[in-house]
């Protein structure tokens, strides 16, 4: 009989062990999982993965956008579709760092890593293998309340009580931990939220002039004999949004060559531009970084009739108001239709 009840007990003990080394490995992945959906949640919150449509960027045309830089710049472009996908990825977070609502988060976790790994094989994100991966690790947190969640979309028979995490078995600690894990939980999510913050550079906005889309109105070099060696400029857009000091820039020449970089307010209408041509298919971002760039200090002064006079570093040209390149950053919601409805361009 004693033997029976030994074999019994080293049984349970086992048992015990398989159940809490399960929980564990499943609190693991719980855990890199929440800390990974808080990092890009926040990301997409303080609006700082896709950043902010401006129009420092209005002179690219689609054919020469990398498919991710088309889906950059549609992100971007609507600051309610990333706050609403960080709240999700956010929400997701928080929710598994709790254990009552560990599937909640797990299930939100699963269907937005399942959207972000559909965008990054449509538009060849080059992170596909970890949203992929993130997705897994969404359906394994999941795993021990399918069944439940099987019977509660099926409808069959009545829905049990769903498992109850267990990290420590014995119950004097448990109650430790009980309310050690809420508090911890609430410090990861303030520390990454605080380290997210300041991840990104200052973002404010300064809409004065040279801000805009221009056009070259006038300019007093010539022309060279060829197009395709004409080295002029042909429009210009200046954005308002900065990253600290700096603001995005584009030049359009006319030999259709398409300078981009960042330009600098200086003093008494100087401005500083740092260009560089569009990086080409194949080359490493280092590489490109690392290139030579065009540096400019002109000076540019807003003319009583609203164009620009840019003068210096062996330019003499005006710059009018280009309203047809700023379209998209001038037209504002409407809920109901409007006489120009559907304007779909």
């Amino acid at each position: 009989m004693s033997e029976t009840v030994d074999y019994s007990a080293e049984k349970q003990l086992g048992r015990t062990v398989a159940v809490t080394l399960g929980w564990w490995a499943h609190g693991i992945v719980r855990l890199l999982l929440a800390v990974a959906m808080l990092y890009y949640g926040y990301a997409k919150l303080v609006l700082g993965q896709f950043g902010v449509a401006d129009m420092g960027d209005a002179l690219i045309t689609q054919g020469e956008m990398s498919p991710m830089g088309v889906l950059w710049r549609m992100v971007a472009f609507s600051p309610l579709f990333q706050v609403l996908g960080g709240l999700a990825e956010w929400g997701a977070a928080v929710a598994l760092l709790w254990r009552r609502s560990v599937p909640l988060g797990a299930a939100i976790a699963a269907g937005s890593m399942a959207l972000v790994f559909v965008l990054n094989l449509g538009y060849d994100v080059p992170v596909k293998q970890i949203s992929l991966a993130l997705l897994v690790m969404s359906l394994l947190v999941l795993i021990p309340w399918m069944p439940r969640l099987a019977r509660a979309f099926l409808g069959h028979g009545e829905i049990p009580r769903g498992p109850r995490p267990v990290l420590v078995p014995w119950r004097p600690m448990a109650r430790f931990t009980d309310w050690l894990g809420p508090i911890a939980g609430l410090a990861l999510v303030v520390l990454i939220g605080f380290g997210m913050a300041q991840m990104y550079p200052e973002r404010s906005t300064d809409e004065a002039a040279p801000a805009g889309v221009w056009q070259v109105a006038e300019d007093t070099a010539e022309p060279a004999a060829q197009l395709s060696e004409d080295q002029r400029w042909a429009a210009a857009a200046f954005g308002e949004v900065r990253y600290g000091e700096d603001a995005a820039v584009q030049i359009r020449r006319a030999d259709g060559t398409l300078l981009r970089g960042t330009w600098t307010r200086g003093d008494s209408g100087v401005v500083e531009l740092s260009l560089r041509p569009l990086r080409t298919e194949g080359t490493p971002l280092q590489d490109h970084q690392g290139s030579e760039s065009l540096d400019l200090s002109l000076q540019i002064q807003e003319q009583a009739d609203g164009t620009l006079r840019v003068t210096g570093e062996g330019l003499d040209l005006v710059l009018a108001p280009d309203p047809s390149g700023t379209t998209v950053y001038d037209r504002d919601f409407s809920w109901g239709w409007r006489a120009d409805d559907p304007f779909n361009v």
